[in-house]
């Protein structure tokens, strides 16, 4: 991967690589490719800059030498060869991107002008609907 090292510490390393800004698939692929890694305490990765910044106690060369290897194309093969999934801490400090916010709020309005605004019958009928289709799982 093209990167440059931006700042180095003791046991933190900042990168940035030389595209200008990430995607959001991007940003998850770097971030969980390298939480993965042993060694690596925290990964912060930096959209908008296309930066990333690694917290380890592993030595620093392996950290380079998987930079060195990373490819955003050959994620299949990383998924393959480590384990990464997502644990519940990390899945509760995780932010929610704007697009998923308004859809939500827009299903929420949905469903609450629904109940609201039509008869109880037809709520109910609503509901058990989607309860049988299961079709928002």
């Amino acid at each position: 991967m093209n990167y440059r090292i931006e700042a180095k510490s003791n046991r933190r390393i900042r990168i940035r690589l030389r595209s200008s800004a990430l995607t959001k698939d991007e940003a998850d692929i770097l971030k969980y490719a390298f939480s993965a890694m042993p060694g690596v305490t925290k990964v912060t990765v930096y959209m908008a800059t296309g930066g990333c910044a690694i917290e380890y106690t592993c030595p620093v060369d392996e950290i380079l030498e998987r930079l060195d290897r990373f490819r955003f194309e050959n994620v299949d093969m990383l998924a393959r060869e480590e384990d990464l999934r997502i644990s519940a801490s990390e899945m509760k400090t995780r932010k929610l991107d704007q697009q998923l916010k308004r859809k939500l709020r827009l299903r929420i309005l949905v469903e609450t002008v629904a109940d609201i605004a039509l008869p109880m019958p037809v709520q109910i009928g609503y509901h058990v609907w989607q309860m049988i289709t299961l079709r928002n799982l």
